[in-house]
């Protein structure tokens, strides 16, 4: 028998089976259920609040992070991966830009790359500096968080930086 039509017939039988049992068995079922949905609702991570800023200082682009959990605490640990939106063109040069909007990556006209993965710091912070920016006026950014056991569930977020005029 193949395994999803193994797991499908658990998932059909094994409710009418823990109905079907009475209350007086030596093992209360009617209570495990409950037990075992509070404990997966416990050992799932919680929703957090993730936002990527630009700090822009003359020609200089820095990308900064933030993660907290649902209260607005930061997270006990955790990575953010930065990556920004390639069309593949080499990097540093200024006649073929390299850089795209969110978009490009979307319509998979660019492709994601990862500039680096830095450590939140005790503030639930992370920043990275990207560097001069002269010629492209946007450039589409995504921070990926991986939790790490810090309790806030991973999560990504992309944005667009616009060149101050």
């Amino acid at each position: 028998m193949h395994r999803h039509v193994i797991v499908r017939l658990l998932v059909i039988t094994l409710p009418a089976a823990i109905a079907a049992c009475s209350e007086q068995t030596p093992v209360a079922l009617g209570t495990a259920p409950e037990r075992i949905e509070r404990a997966v609702v416990l050992a799932q991570p919680a929703t957090g609040l993730y936002d990527l800023d630009f700090s822009w200082s003359g020609t200089e682009l820095t990308l900064v992070a933030h993660v907290r959990d649902a209260s607005g605490s930061a997270p006990d640990g955790g990575t953010v991966t930065f990556q920004y939106c390639s069309y593949g063109q080499p990097t540093n040069d200024i006649t073929q830009p390299d850089e795209a909007p969110s978009s490009a990556c979307a319509d998979r006209d660019a492709r994601w790359v990862t500039l680096a993965r830095v450590p939140l710091n005790a503030s639930g912070d992370a920043a990275l500096p990207f560097g001069p920016v002269s010629v492209v006026t946007v450039i589409g950014f995504r921070i990926r968080y991986t939790a790490q056991g810090s309790g806030v569930e991973n999560e990504s977020v992309v944005e667009d930086w616009y060149r101050p005029l």
